[in-house]
């Protein structure tokens, strides 16, 4: 339907310096949005038959009108809409709120909502309500985008918990199904998140991506990069890694490289979900557990250590700390248990070591920049502590963004509100 709205709009300005003249245009636009509100909603309402019968089974008399109030990305609109009530069961029926789909307590639209939740991934509660009353005059308290944090976070939770759930089934594992030409890089990683219960807790972060290409002389940057992100237990966040990574055909791919910095349960991932991915340990975490196995007071062994390492001889490097470790326990037995720990770390390892003489010096520097992204950049910052679940909403509402799935996601999430206009026939 096309409508033709009548506008006329009133320009103050005493002054034809920018400034003067802008901030004219500015409160020109405020004033025309609000009376193309208050048009087409009069044209909407006129267009709606009057209500006469009530579920109850009796009949619906006109009861004046409601005053409410709708923040818009225009500003506030004032409603005064046509009320009926059934004089059987004394409910109340509003056509206007019907036809908009507007629930009993809303009062911000789907586009507010959108905006407000896009500067909460970035920015704190209450950074957020001051950005948008100083930039837009939009009234958002802090409460509200808790509610609406909690809200969106919800929804986007179901839709993983849906998608693994048809991806895998009861098994969490995935063979390949055929060959793709091109390698897959997979990374994860954990970082501790303050707790407001004192205690901290967990942030688990994978990444998947396709190379990289050059963006400038000494930048690169992921081609085809997709993060996921979780607070729950490493089980749940392995399945819905798995289930991304099987979405995106990684077990389809040539060869897939899985990089980690060698602990335990990240270890347990690959070796669960990945069984055919060529194990890769971070060189950065493999140093600095030499340096502190070895002991910098000995840069000798040091030297020895890292040049048996670089080409992924494990026996050789195995044997160095061994005999330094043997050193060390006539003579400093603190120092000596870390040897054995480093001994413990690199056997643990062994395989990703090793595989340096597919991939030189593997670097997880892709992941830490992740994890430094997603959770360091808006949960970590200083003072800040959390319970689990106010991270997990915001964390859902930010990996959209990085992903460069908000737009997607949003286009559905208003489509899904479409309405017809009523037929005036």
């Amino acid at each position: 339907m096309e409508y033709t709205v009548p506008l006329t709009v009133t320009l103050r300005t005493e002054h034809a310096d920018l400034g003067s003249l802008e901030r004219a245009i500015d409160g020109a636009l405020a004033e025309a949005g609000r009376a193309l509100w208050a048009e087409l909603l009069r044209v909407l309402e006129a267009a709606l038959p009057a209500p006469t019968d009530c579920p109850c089974g009796g009949t619906l008399k006109a009861n004046g009108r409601a005053a409410r109030r709708l923040v818009t990305l225009a500003g506030e609109v004032d409603l005064r809409r046509r009320r009926f009530r059934c004089r059987a069961c004394g409910s109340e029926v509003v056509p206007l709120d019907l036809a908009l789909g507007l629930e009993p307590r809303l009062q911000h639209s789907l586009g507010v909502r959108e905006r407000a939740l896009w500067l909460v991934t970035e920015m704190s509660y209450a950074k957020t309500a001051a950005t948008l009353d100083e930039l837009r005059r939009l009234p958002v308290s802090h409460g509200e985008l808790h509610q609406w944090v909690a809200a969106e976070g919800a929804r986007i939770e179901a839709a993983v918990v849906a998608e693994t759930e048809a991806i895998l089934g009861d098994q969490p594992t995935r063979a390949s199904s055929g060959v793709t030409a091109g390698d897959v890089w997979v990374q994860a990683d954990g970082t501790m998140v303050h707790g407001r219960t004192g205690a901290l807790f967990e942030a688990k972060v994978g990444l998947v991506f396709r190379g990289t290409r050059r963006t400038g002389r000494t930048r690169r940057a992921l081609i085809d990069r997709t993060y996921v992100a979780e607070t729950a237990n490493w089980t749940t966040f392995a399945e819905r890694l798995v289930a991304t990574c099987a979405r995106l055909g990684v077990y389809d791919a040539e060869r897939i490289f899985f990089v980690s910095d060698g602990a335990a349960a990240i270890r347990w991932i690959r070796e669960r979900s990945f069984p055919t991915a060529i194990e890769l340990l971070d060189w950065y975490h493999l140093t600095e557990q030499l340096k502190r196995g070895i002991g910098l007071a000995y840069p000798d062994v040091l030297e020895r250590a890292l040049r048996a390492a670089e080409p992924g001889d494990v026996e050789r490097l195995l044997a160095i700390l061994a005999g330094h470790a043997r050193l060390l326990a006539g003579e400093d037995l603190e120092q000596a248990a870390r040897a054995q720990a480093t001994i413990g770390y690199v056997s643990g390892n062994r395989r990703a070591i090793a595989n340096y003489a597919i991939v030189p010096l593997a670097s997880s520097g892709p992941m830490e920049k992740g994890v430094d992204l997603i959770i360091c950049r808006r949960f970590k910052l200083r003072g800040m502590s959390w319970y689990r679940r106010g991270v997990s909403h915001p964390l859902r509402l930010r990996i959209l963004r990085l992903n460069g799935t908000w737009a997607r996601y949003w286009a559905e999430r208003f489509a899904a509100a479409l309405r017809p206009w009523p037929s005036t026939a």
